[in-house]
């Protein structure tokens, strides 16, 4: 008699783990924030303006490299392109804080990643 079960179906478990969908890329707003068309961001890129336009609207999603190239292209880190133009950076929001504030943040971060 077998009676193991199936890891995912412990109390009610999924057995997916992860995000369901991949986190939001704001390239159409890095796009339009550095005044380009899908056709000349497309060519600093060497893909057709349709990738562009599959990326932008989610129905495909750039790998890390051609994430990589994306940031390079539009002259911004790779992290950015997870935060919308509008927004603040971290290390803006961080940067005119005293020290000691800096120093938790980083202790609290540091201890996230534990």
């Amino acid at each position: 008699m077998n009676l193991s079960i199936p890891v995912g179906k412990l109390r009610g478990m999924p057995t997916r783990i992860g995000p369901k969908r991949p986190l939001r890329l704001y390239l159409a707003e890095w796009r339009e924030h550095r005044k380009l068309t899908q056709e000349t961001l497309a060519g600093r890129l060497g893909v057709t303006h349709v990738t562009v336009s599959r990326w932008e609207t989610g129905k495909r999603q750039p790998d890390l490299n051609a994430q990589a190239a994306i940031a390079e292209a539009l002259d911004i880190e790779i992290m950015d392109l997870r935060r919308h133009p509008d927004q603040p950076s971290a290390d803006a929001l961080l940067r005119d804080q005293p020290q000691e504030v800096r120093d938790m943040i980083i202790k609290q971060i540091i201890a996230i990643r534990r």
